[in-house]
């Protein structure tokens, strides 16, 4: 339960409080580049919950205490711990929490500013993605990496990446390519671009503005973001993920591609991440931009990822990915299937089956 919002609240890992009509809420784990852990998702869940309804807020800014990350995802590692200690009701909350605290986010209804300075990545993602006004800045690296771990780009990721052109939609989501702030304001991931060195002053600046000047003061701070770097590999990216082409295929096409330019640096990471990255979960997030291609709301992307991850979490992969990537560090994780061809359609369909459902709320 929340305390007086006049008064400052600190948690261990999310301080918030209220200036003026400001709500202010830090994410404060830099030790982990701001891993959401459970207590950190129910926290934003309430928060976001609770402001909607109160008249003294009129809009909500949502940062980091470090600059290096506003945050590199969910703590996937106390996921996998629950698991492992037969805990998956533990498991479970944990992915309700942080999708209800993206929904909140979603549907608060007043505006949401997300200073996104480093590290933007999965949850982190989830919870910027969903905010009104999303401000990176030339340190931004943007990503959705869940393919590497067995699980899937989720958190409405089927939403906000599925406004990018469809051949980036695919490379964001199956590969997990890293992106420039000036990319994710070309793919309409973000409203603006500011400085580094100005993102601090544009905050105290949103802390002292009435709502009603949020957008110019945004703008008083605003810089040409230049070229984005994605830009150079638009032809490689059409000609890899475009058309409907089979998950397969598109790798084949990457590998073809990468005879040709072995010295193509971006080719050889797309080659790699099919190569590296759970099949199951590459085929999952391909199916996934098709089922969700007329949702409109956040509720509808976000619900049916709530019961992809619980299918997800269940299968050896997830375990695996994170022991792997996160735990024992060695990079080798034996996925099962370990081949895009070997990827059962049956089963990749029974994911997406509707019987059964988790009701999200």
């Amino acid at each position: 339960m929340l305390q007086d919002h006049n008064h400052k609240n600190v948690n261990d890992n999310v301080h918030y409080y209220v200036v003026g009509v400001v709500g202010v809420v830090v994410l404060d784990r830099p030790e982990t580049l701001n891993a959401l852990n459970y207590d950190m998702v129910w926290l934003l869940r309430d928060i976001f919950v609770c402001w909607k309804d109160d008249p003294a807020i009129g809009h909500v800014v949502i940062c980091s205490s470090a600059s290096r990350a506003f945050c590199a995802g969910g703590d996937i590692r106390q996921v996998r711990e629950a698991l492992l200690a037969r805990n998956v009701d533990a498991a479970d909350l944990f992915f309700q929490g942080e999708y209800l605290a993206d929904l909140a986010i979603a549907e608060f209804g007043k505006p949401v500013i997300a200073l996104c300075d480093g590290l933007v990545m999965g949850g982190g993602a989830g919870l910027a993605e969903h905010s009104s006004h999303i401000i990176v800045t030339e340190t931004t690296q943007f990503a959705m990496p869940e393919s590497s771990i067995g699980l899937f780009p989720d958190v409405g990721a089927s939403l906000f990446l599925g406004r990018c052109p469809i051949p980036v939609a695919r490379l964001l989501g199956m590969t997990g390519y890293v992106i420039d702030g000036a990319s994710c304001i070309m793919l309409g991931l973000a409203s603006a671009m500011v400085s580094c060195e100005q993102i601090e002053a544009l905050r105290k600046a949103l802390l002292k503005c009435e709502t009603a000047a949020i957008d110019q003061v945004i703008t008083s701070y605003r810089m040409d973001p230049g070229l984005p770097a994605l830009n150079q590999h638009m032809p490689s990216i059409n000609h890899i993920f475009g058309s409907d082409v089979s998950a397969e295929e598109m790798q084949n096409r990457a590998q073809d591609l990468y005879l040709i330019r072995p010295n193509d640096t971006f080719v050889k990471q797309v080659v790699t991440a099919f190569a590296e990255h759970c099949p199951f979960s590459i085929k999952l997030f391909c199916k996934l931009l098709k089922v969700t291609e007329g949702f409109e709301s956040a509720d509808q992307a976000i619900s049916l990822d709530y019961n992809l991850a619980l299918r997800m979490i269940r299968r050896p992969d997830f375990v695996e990915g994170v022991r792997a990537l996160l735990v024992d560090k060695d990079k080798n994780p034996r996925w099962a299937p370990d081949q895009l061809n070997l990827v059962d359609e049956a089963l990749l369909e029974e994911v997406f089956n509707q019987d059964g459902l988790w009701p999200l709320r």
